[in-house]
């Protein structure tokens, strides 16, 4: 398996997971950490688009990282979509415009903790839009894009 993070270039693989949701302010607690973890362990072999850097140092404009986001995102296999709000911590706003922009994409699997706050709205989308529920573990949603990106 192969991981790019937002300050390395993207090079595009045959299958690939972009890892979208909320981002902790505290990156060392990133829940993109456990989900690389579980894919290393469940032996997924292709691309991770992971929009951290390698540390916690910042090595680009905003733009840039937006650029860098949006390249991942279009040309990813599937996006795995985590959202665990937590307010006032990690409200997540940018994340509602990702989650409703790409919703329709047909490569979205979302899933957030029972504990997020103000998830309902995306819950509902998601659940009209592919007939799932959310998955409520980073386990349950690791599995689930693993099935969708091997079908």
């Amino acid at each position: 398996m192969k991981v790019y993070y937002s300050n390395e270039k993207i090079k595009k693989g045959q299958k690939s997971i972009f890892l979208a949701g909320t981002t902790a302010s505290n990156r060392k607690k990133d829940w993109r950490k456990k989900v690389v973890q579980l894919l290393i362990e469940k032996g997924y072999d292709g691309v991770v688009y992971n929009p951290d850097y390698t540390d916690l140092e910042v090595r680009c404009s905003y733009e840039e990282q937006l650029k860098w986001e949006l390249r991942g995102i279009q040309q990813c296999t599937a996006i795995l979509f985590w959202v665990d709000r937590d307010l006032p911590k990690r409200p997540g706003l940018t994340t509602n415009v990702e989650f409703g922009y790409w919703l329709h994409s047909g490569r979205l699997i979302y899933g957030r903790p029972d504990s997020a706050e103000k998830v309902l709205y995306l819950d509902m989308l998601y659940k009209l839009q592919t007939g799932l529920k959310p998955c409520t573990t980073l386990e349950e949603l690791v599995d689930k894009i693993l099935v969708f990106i091997n079908d």
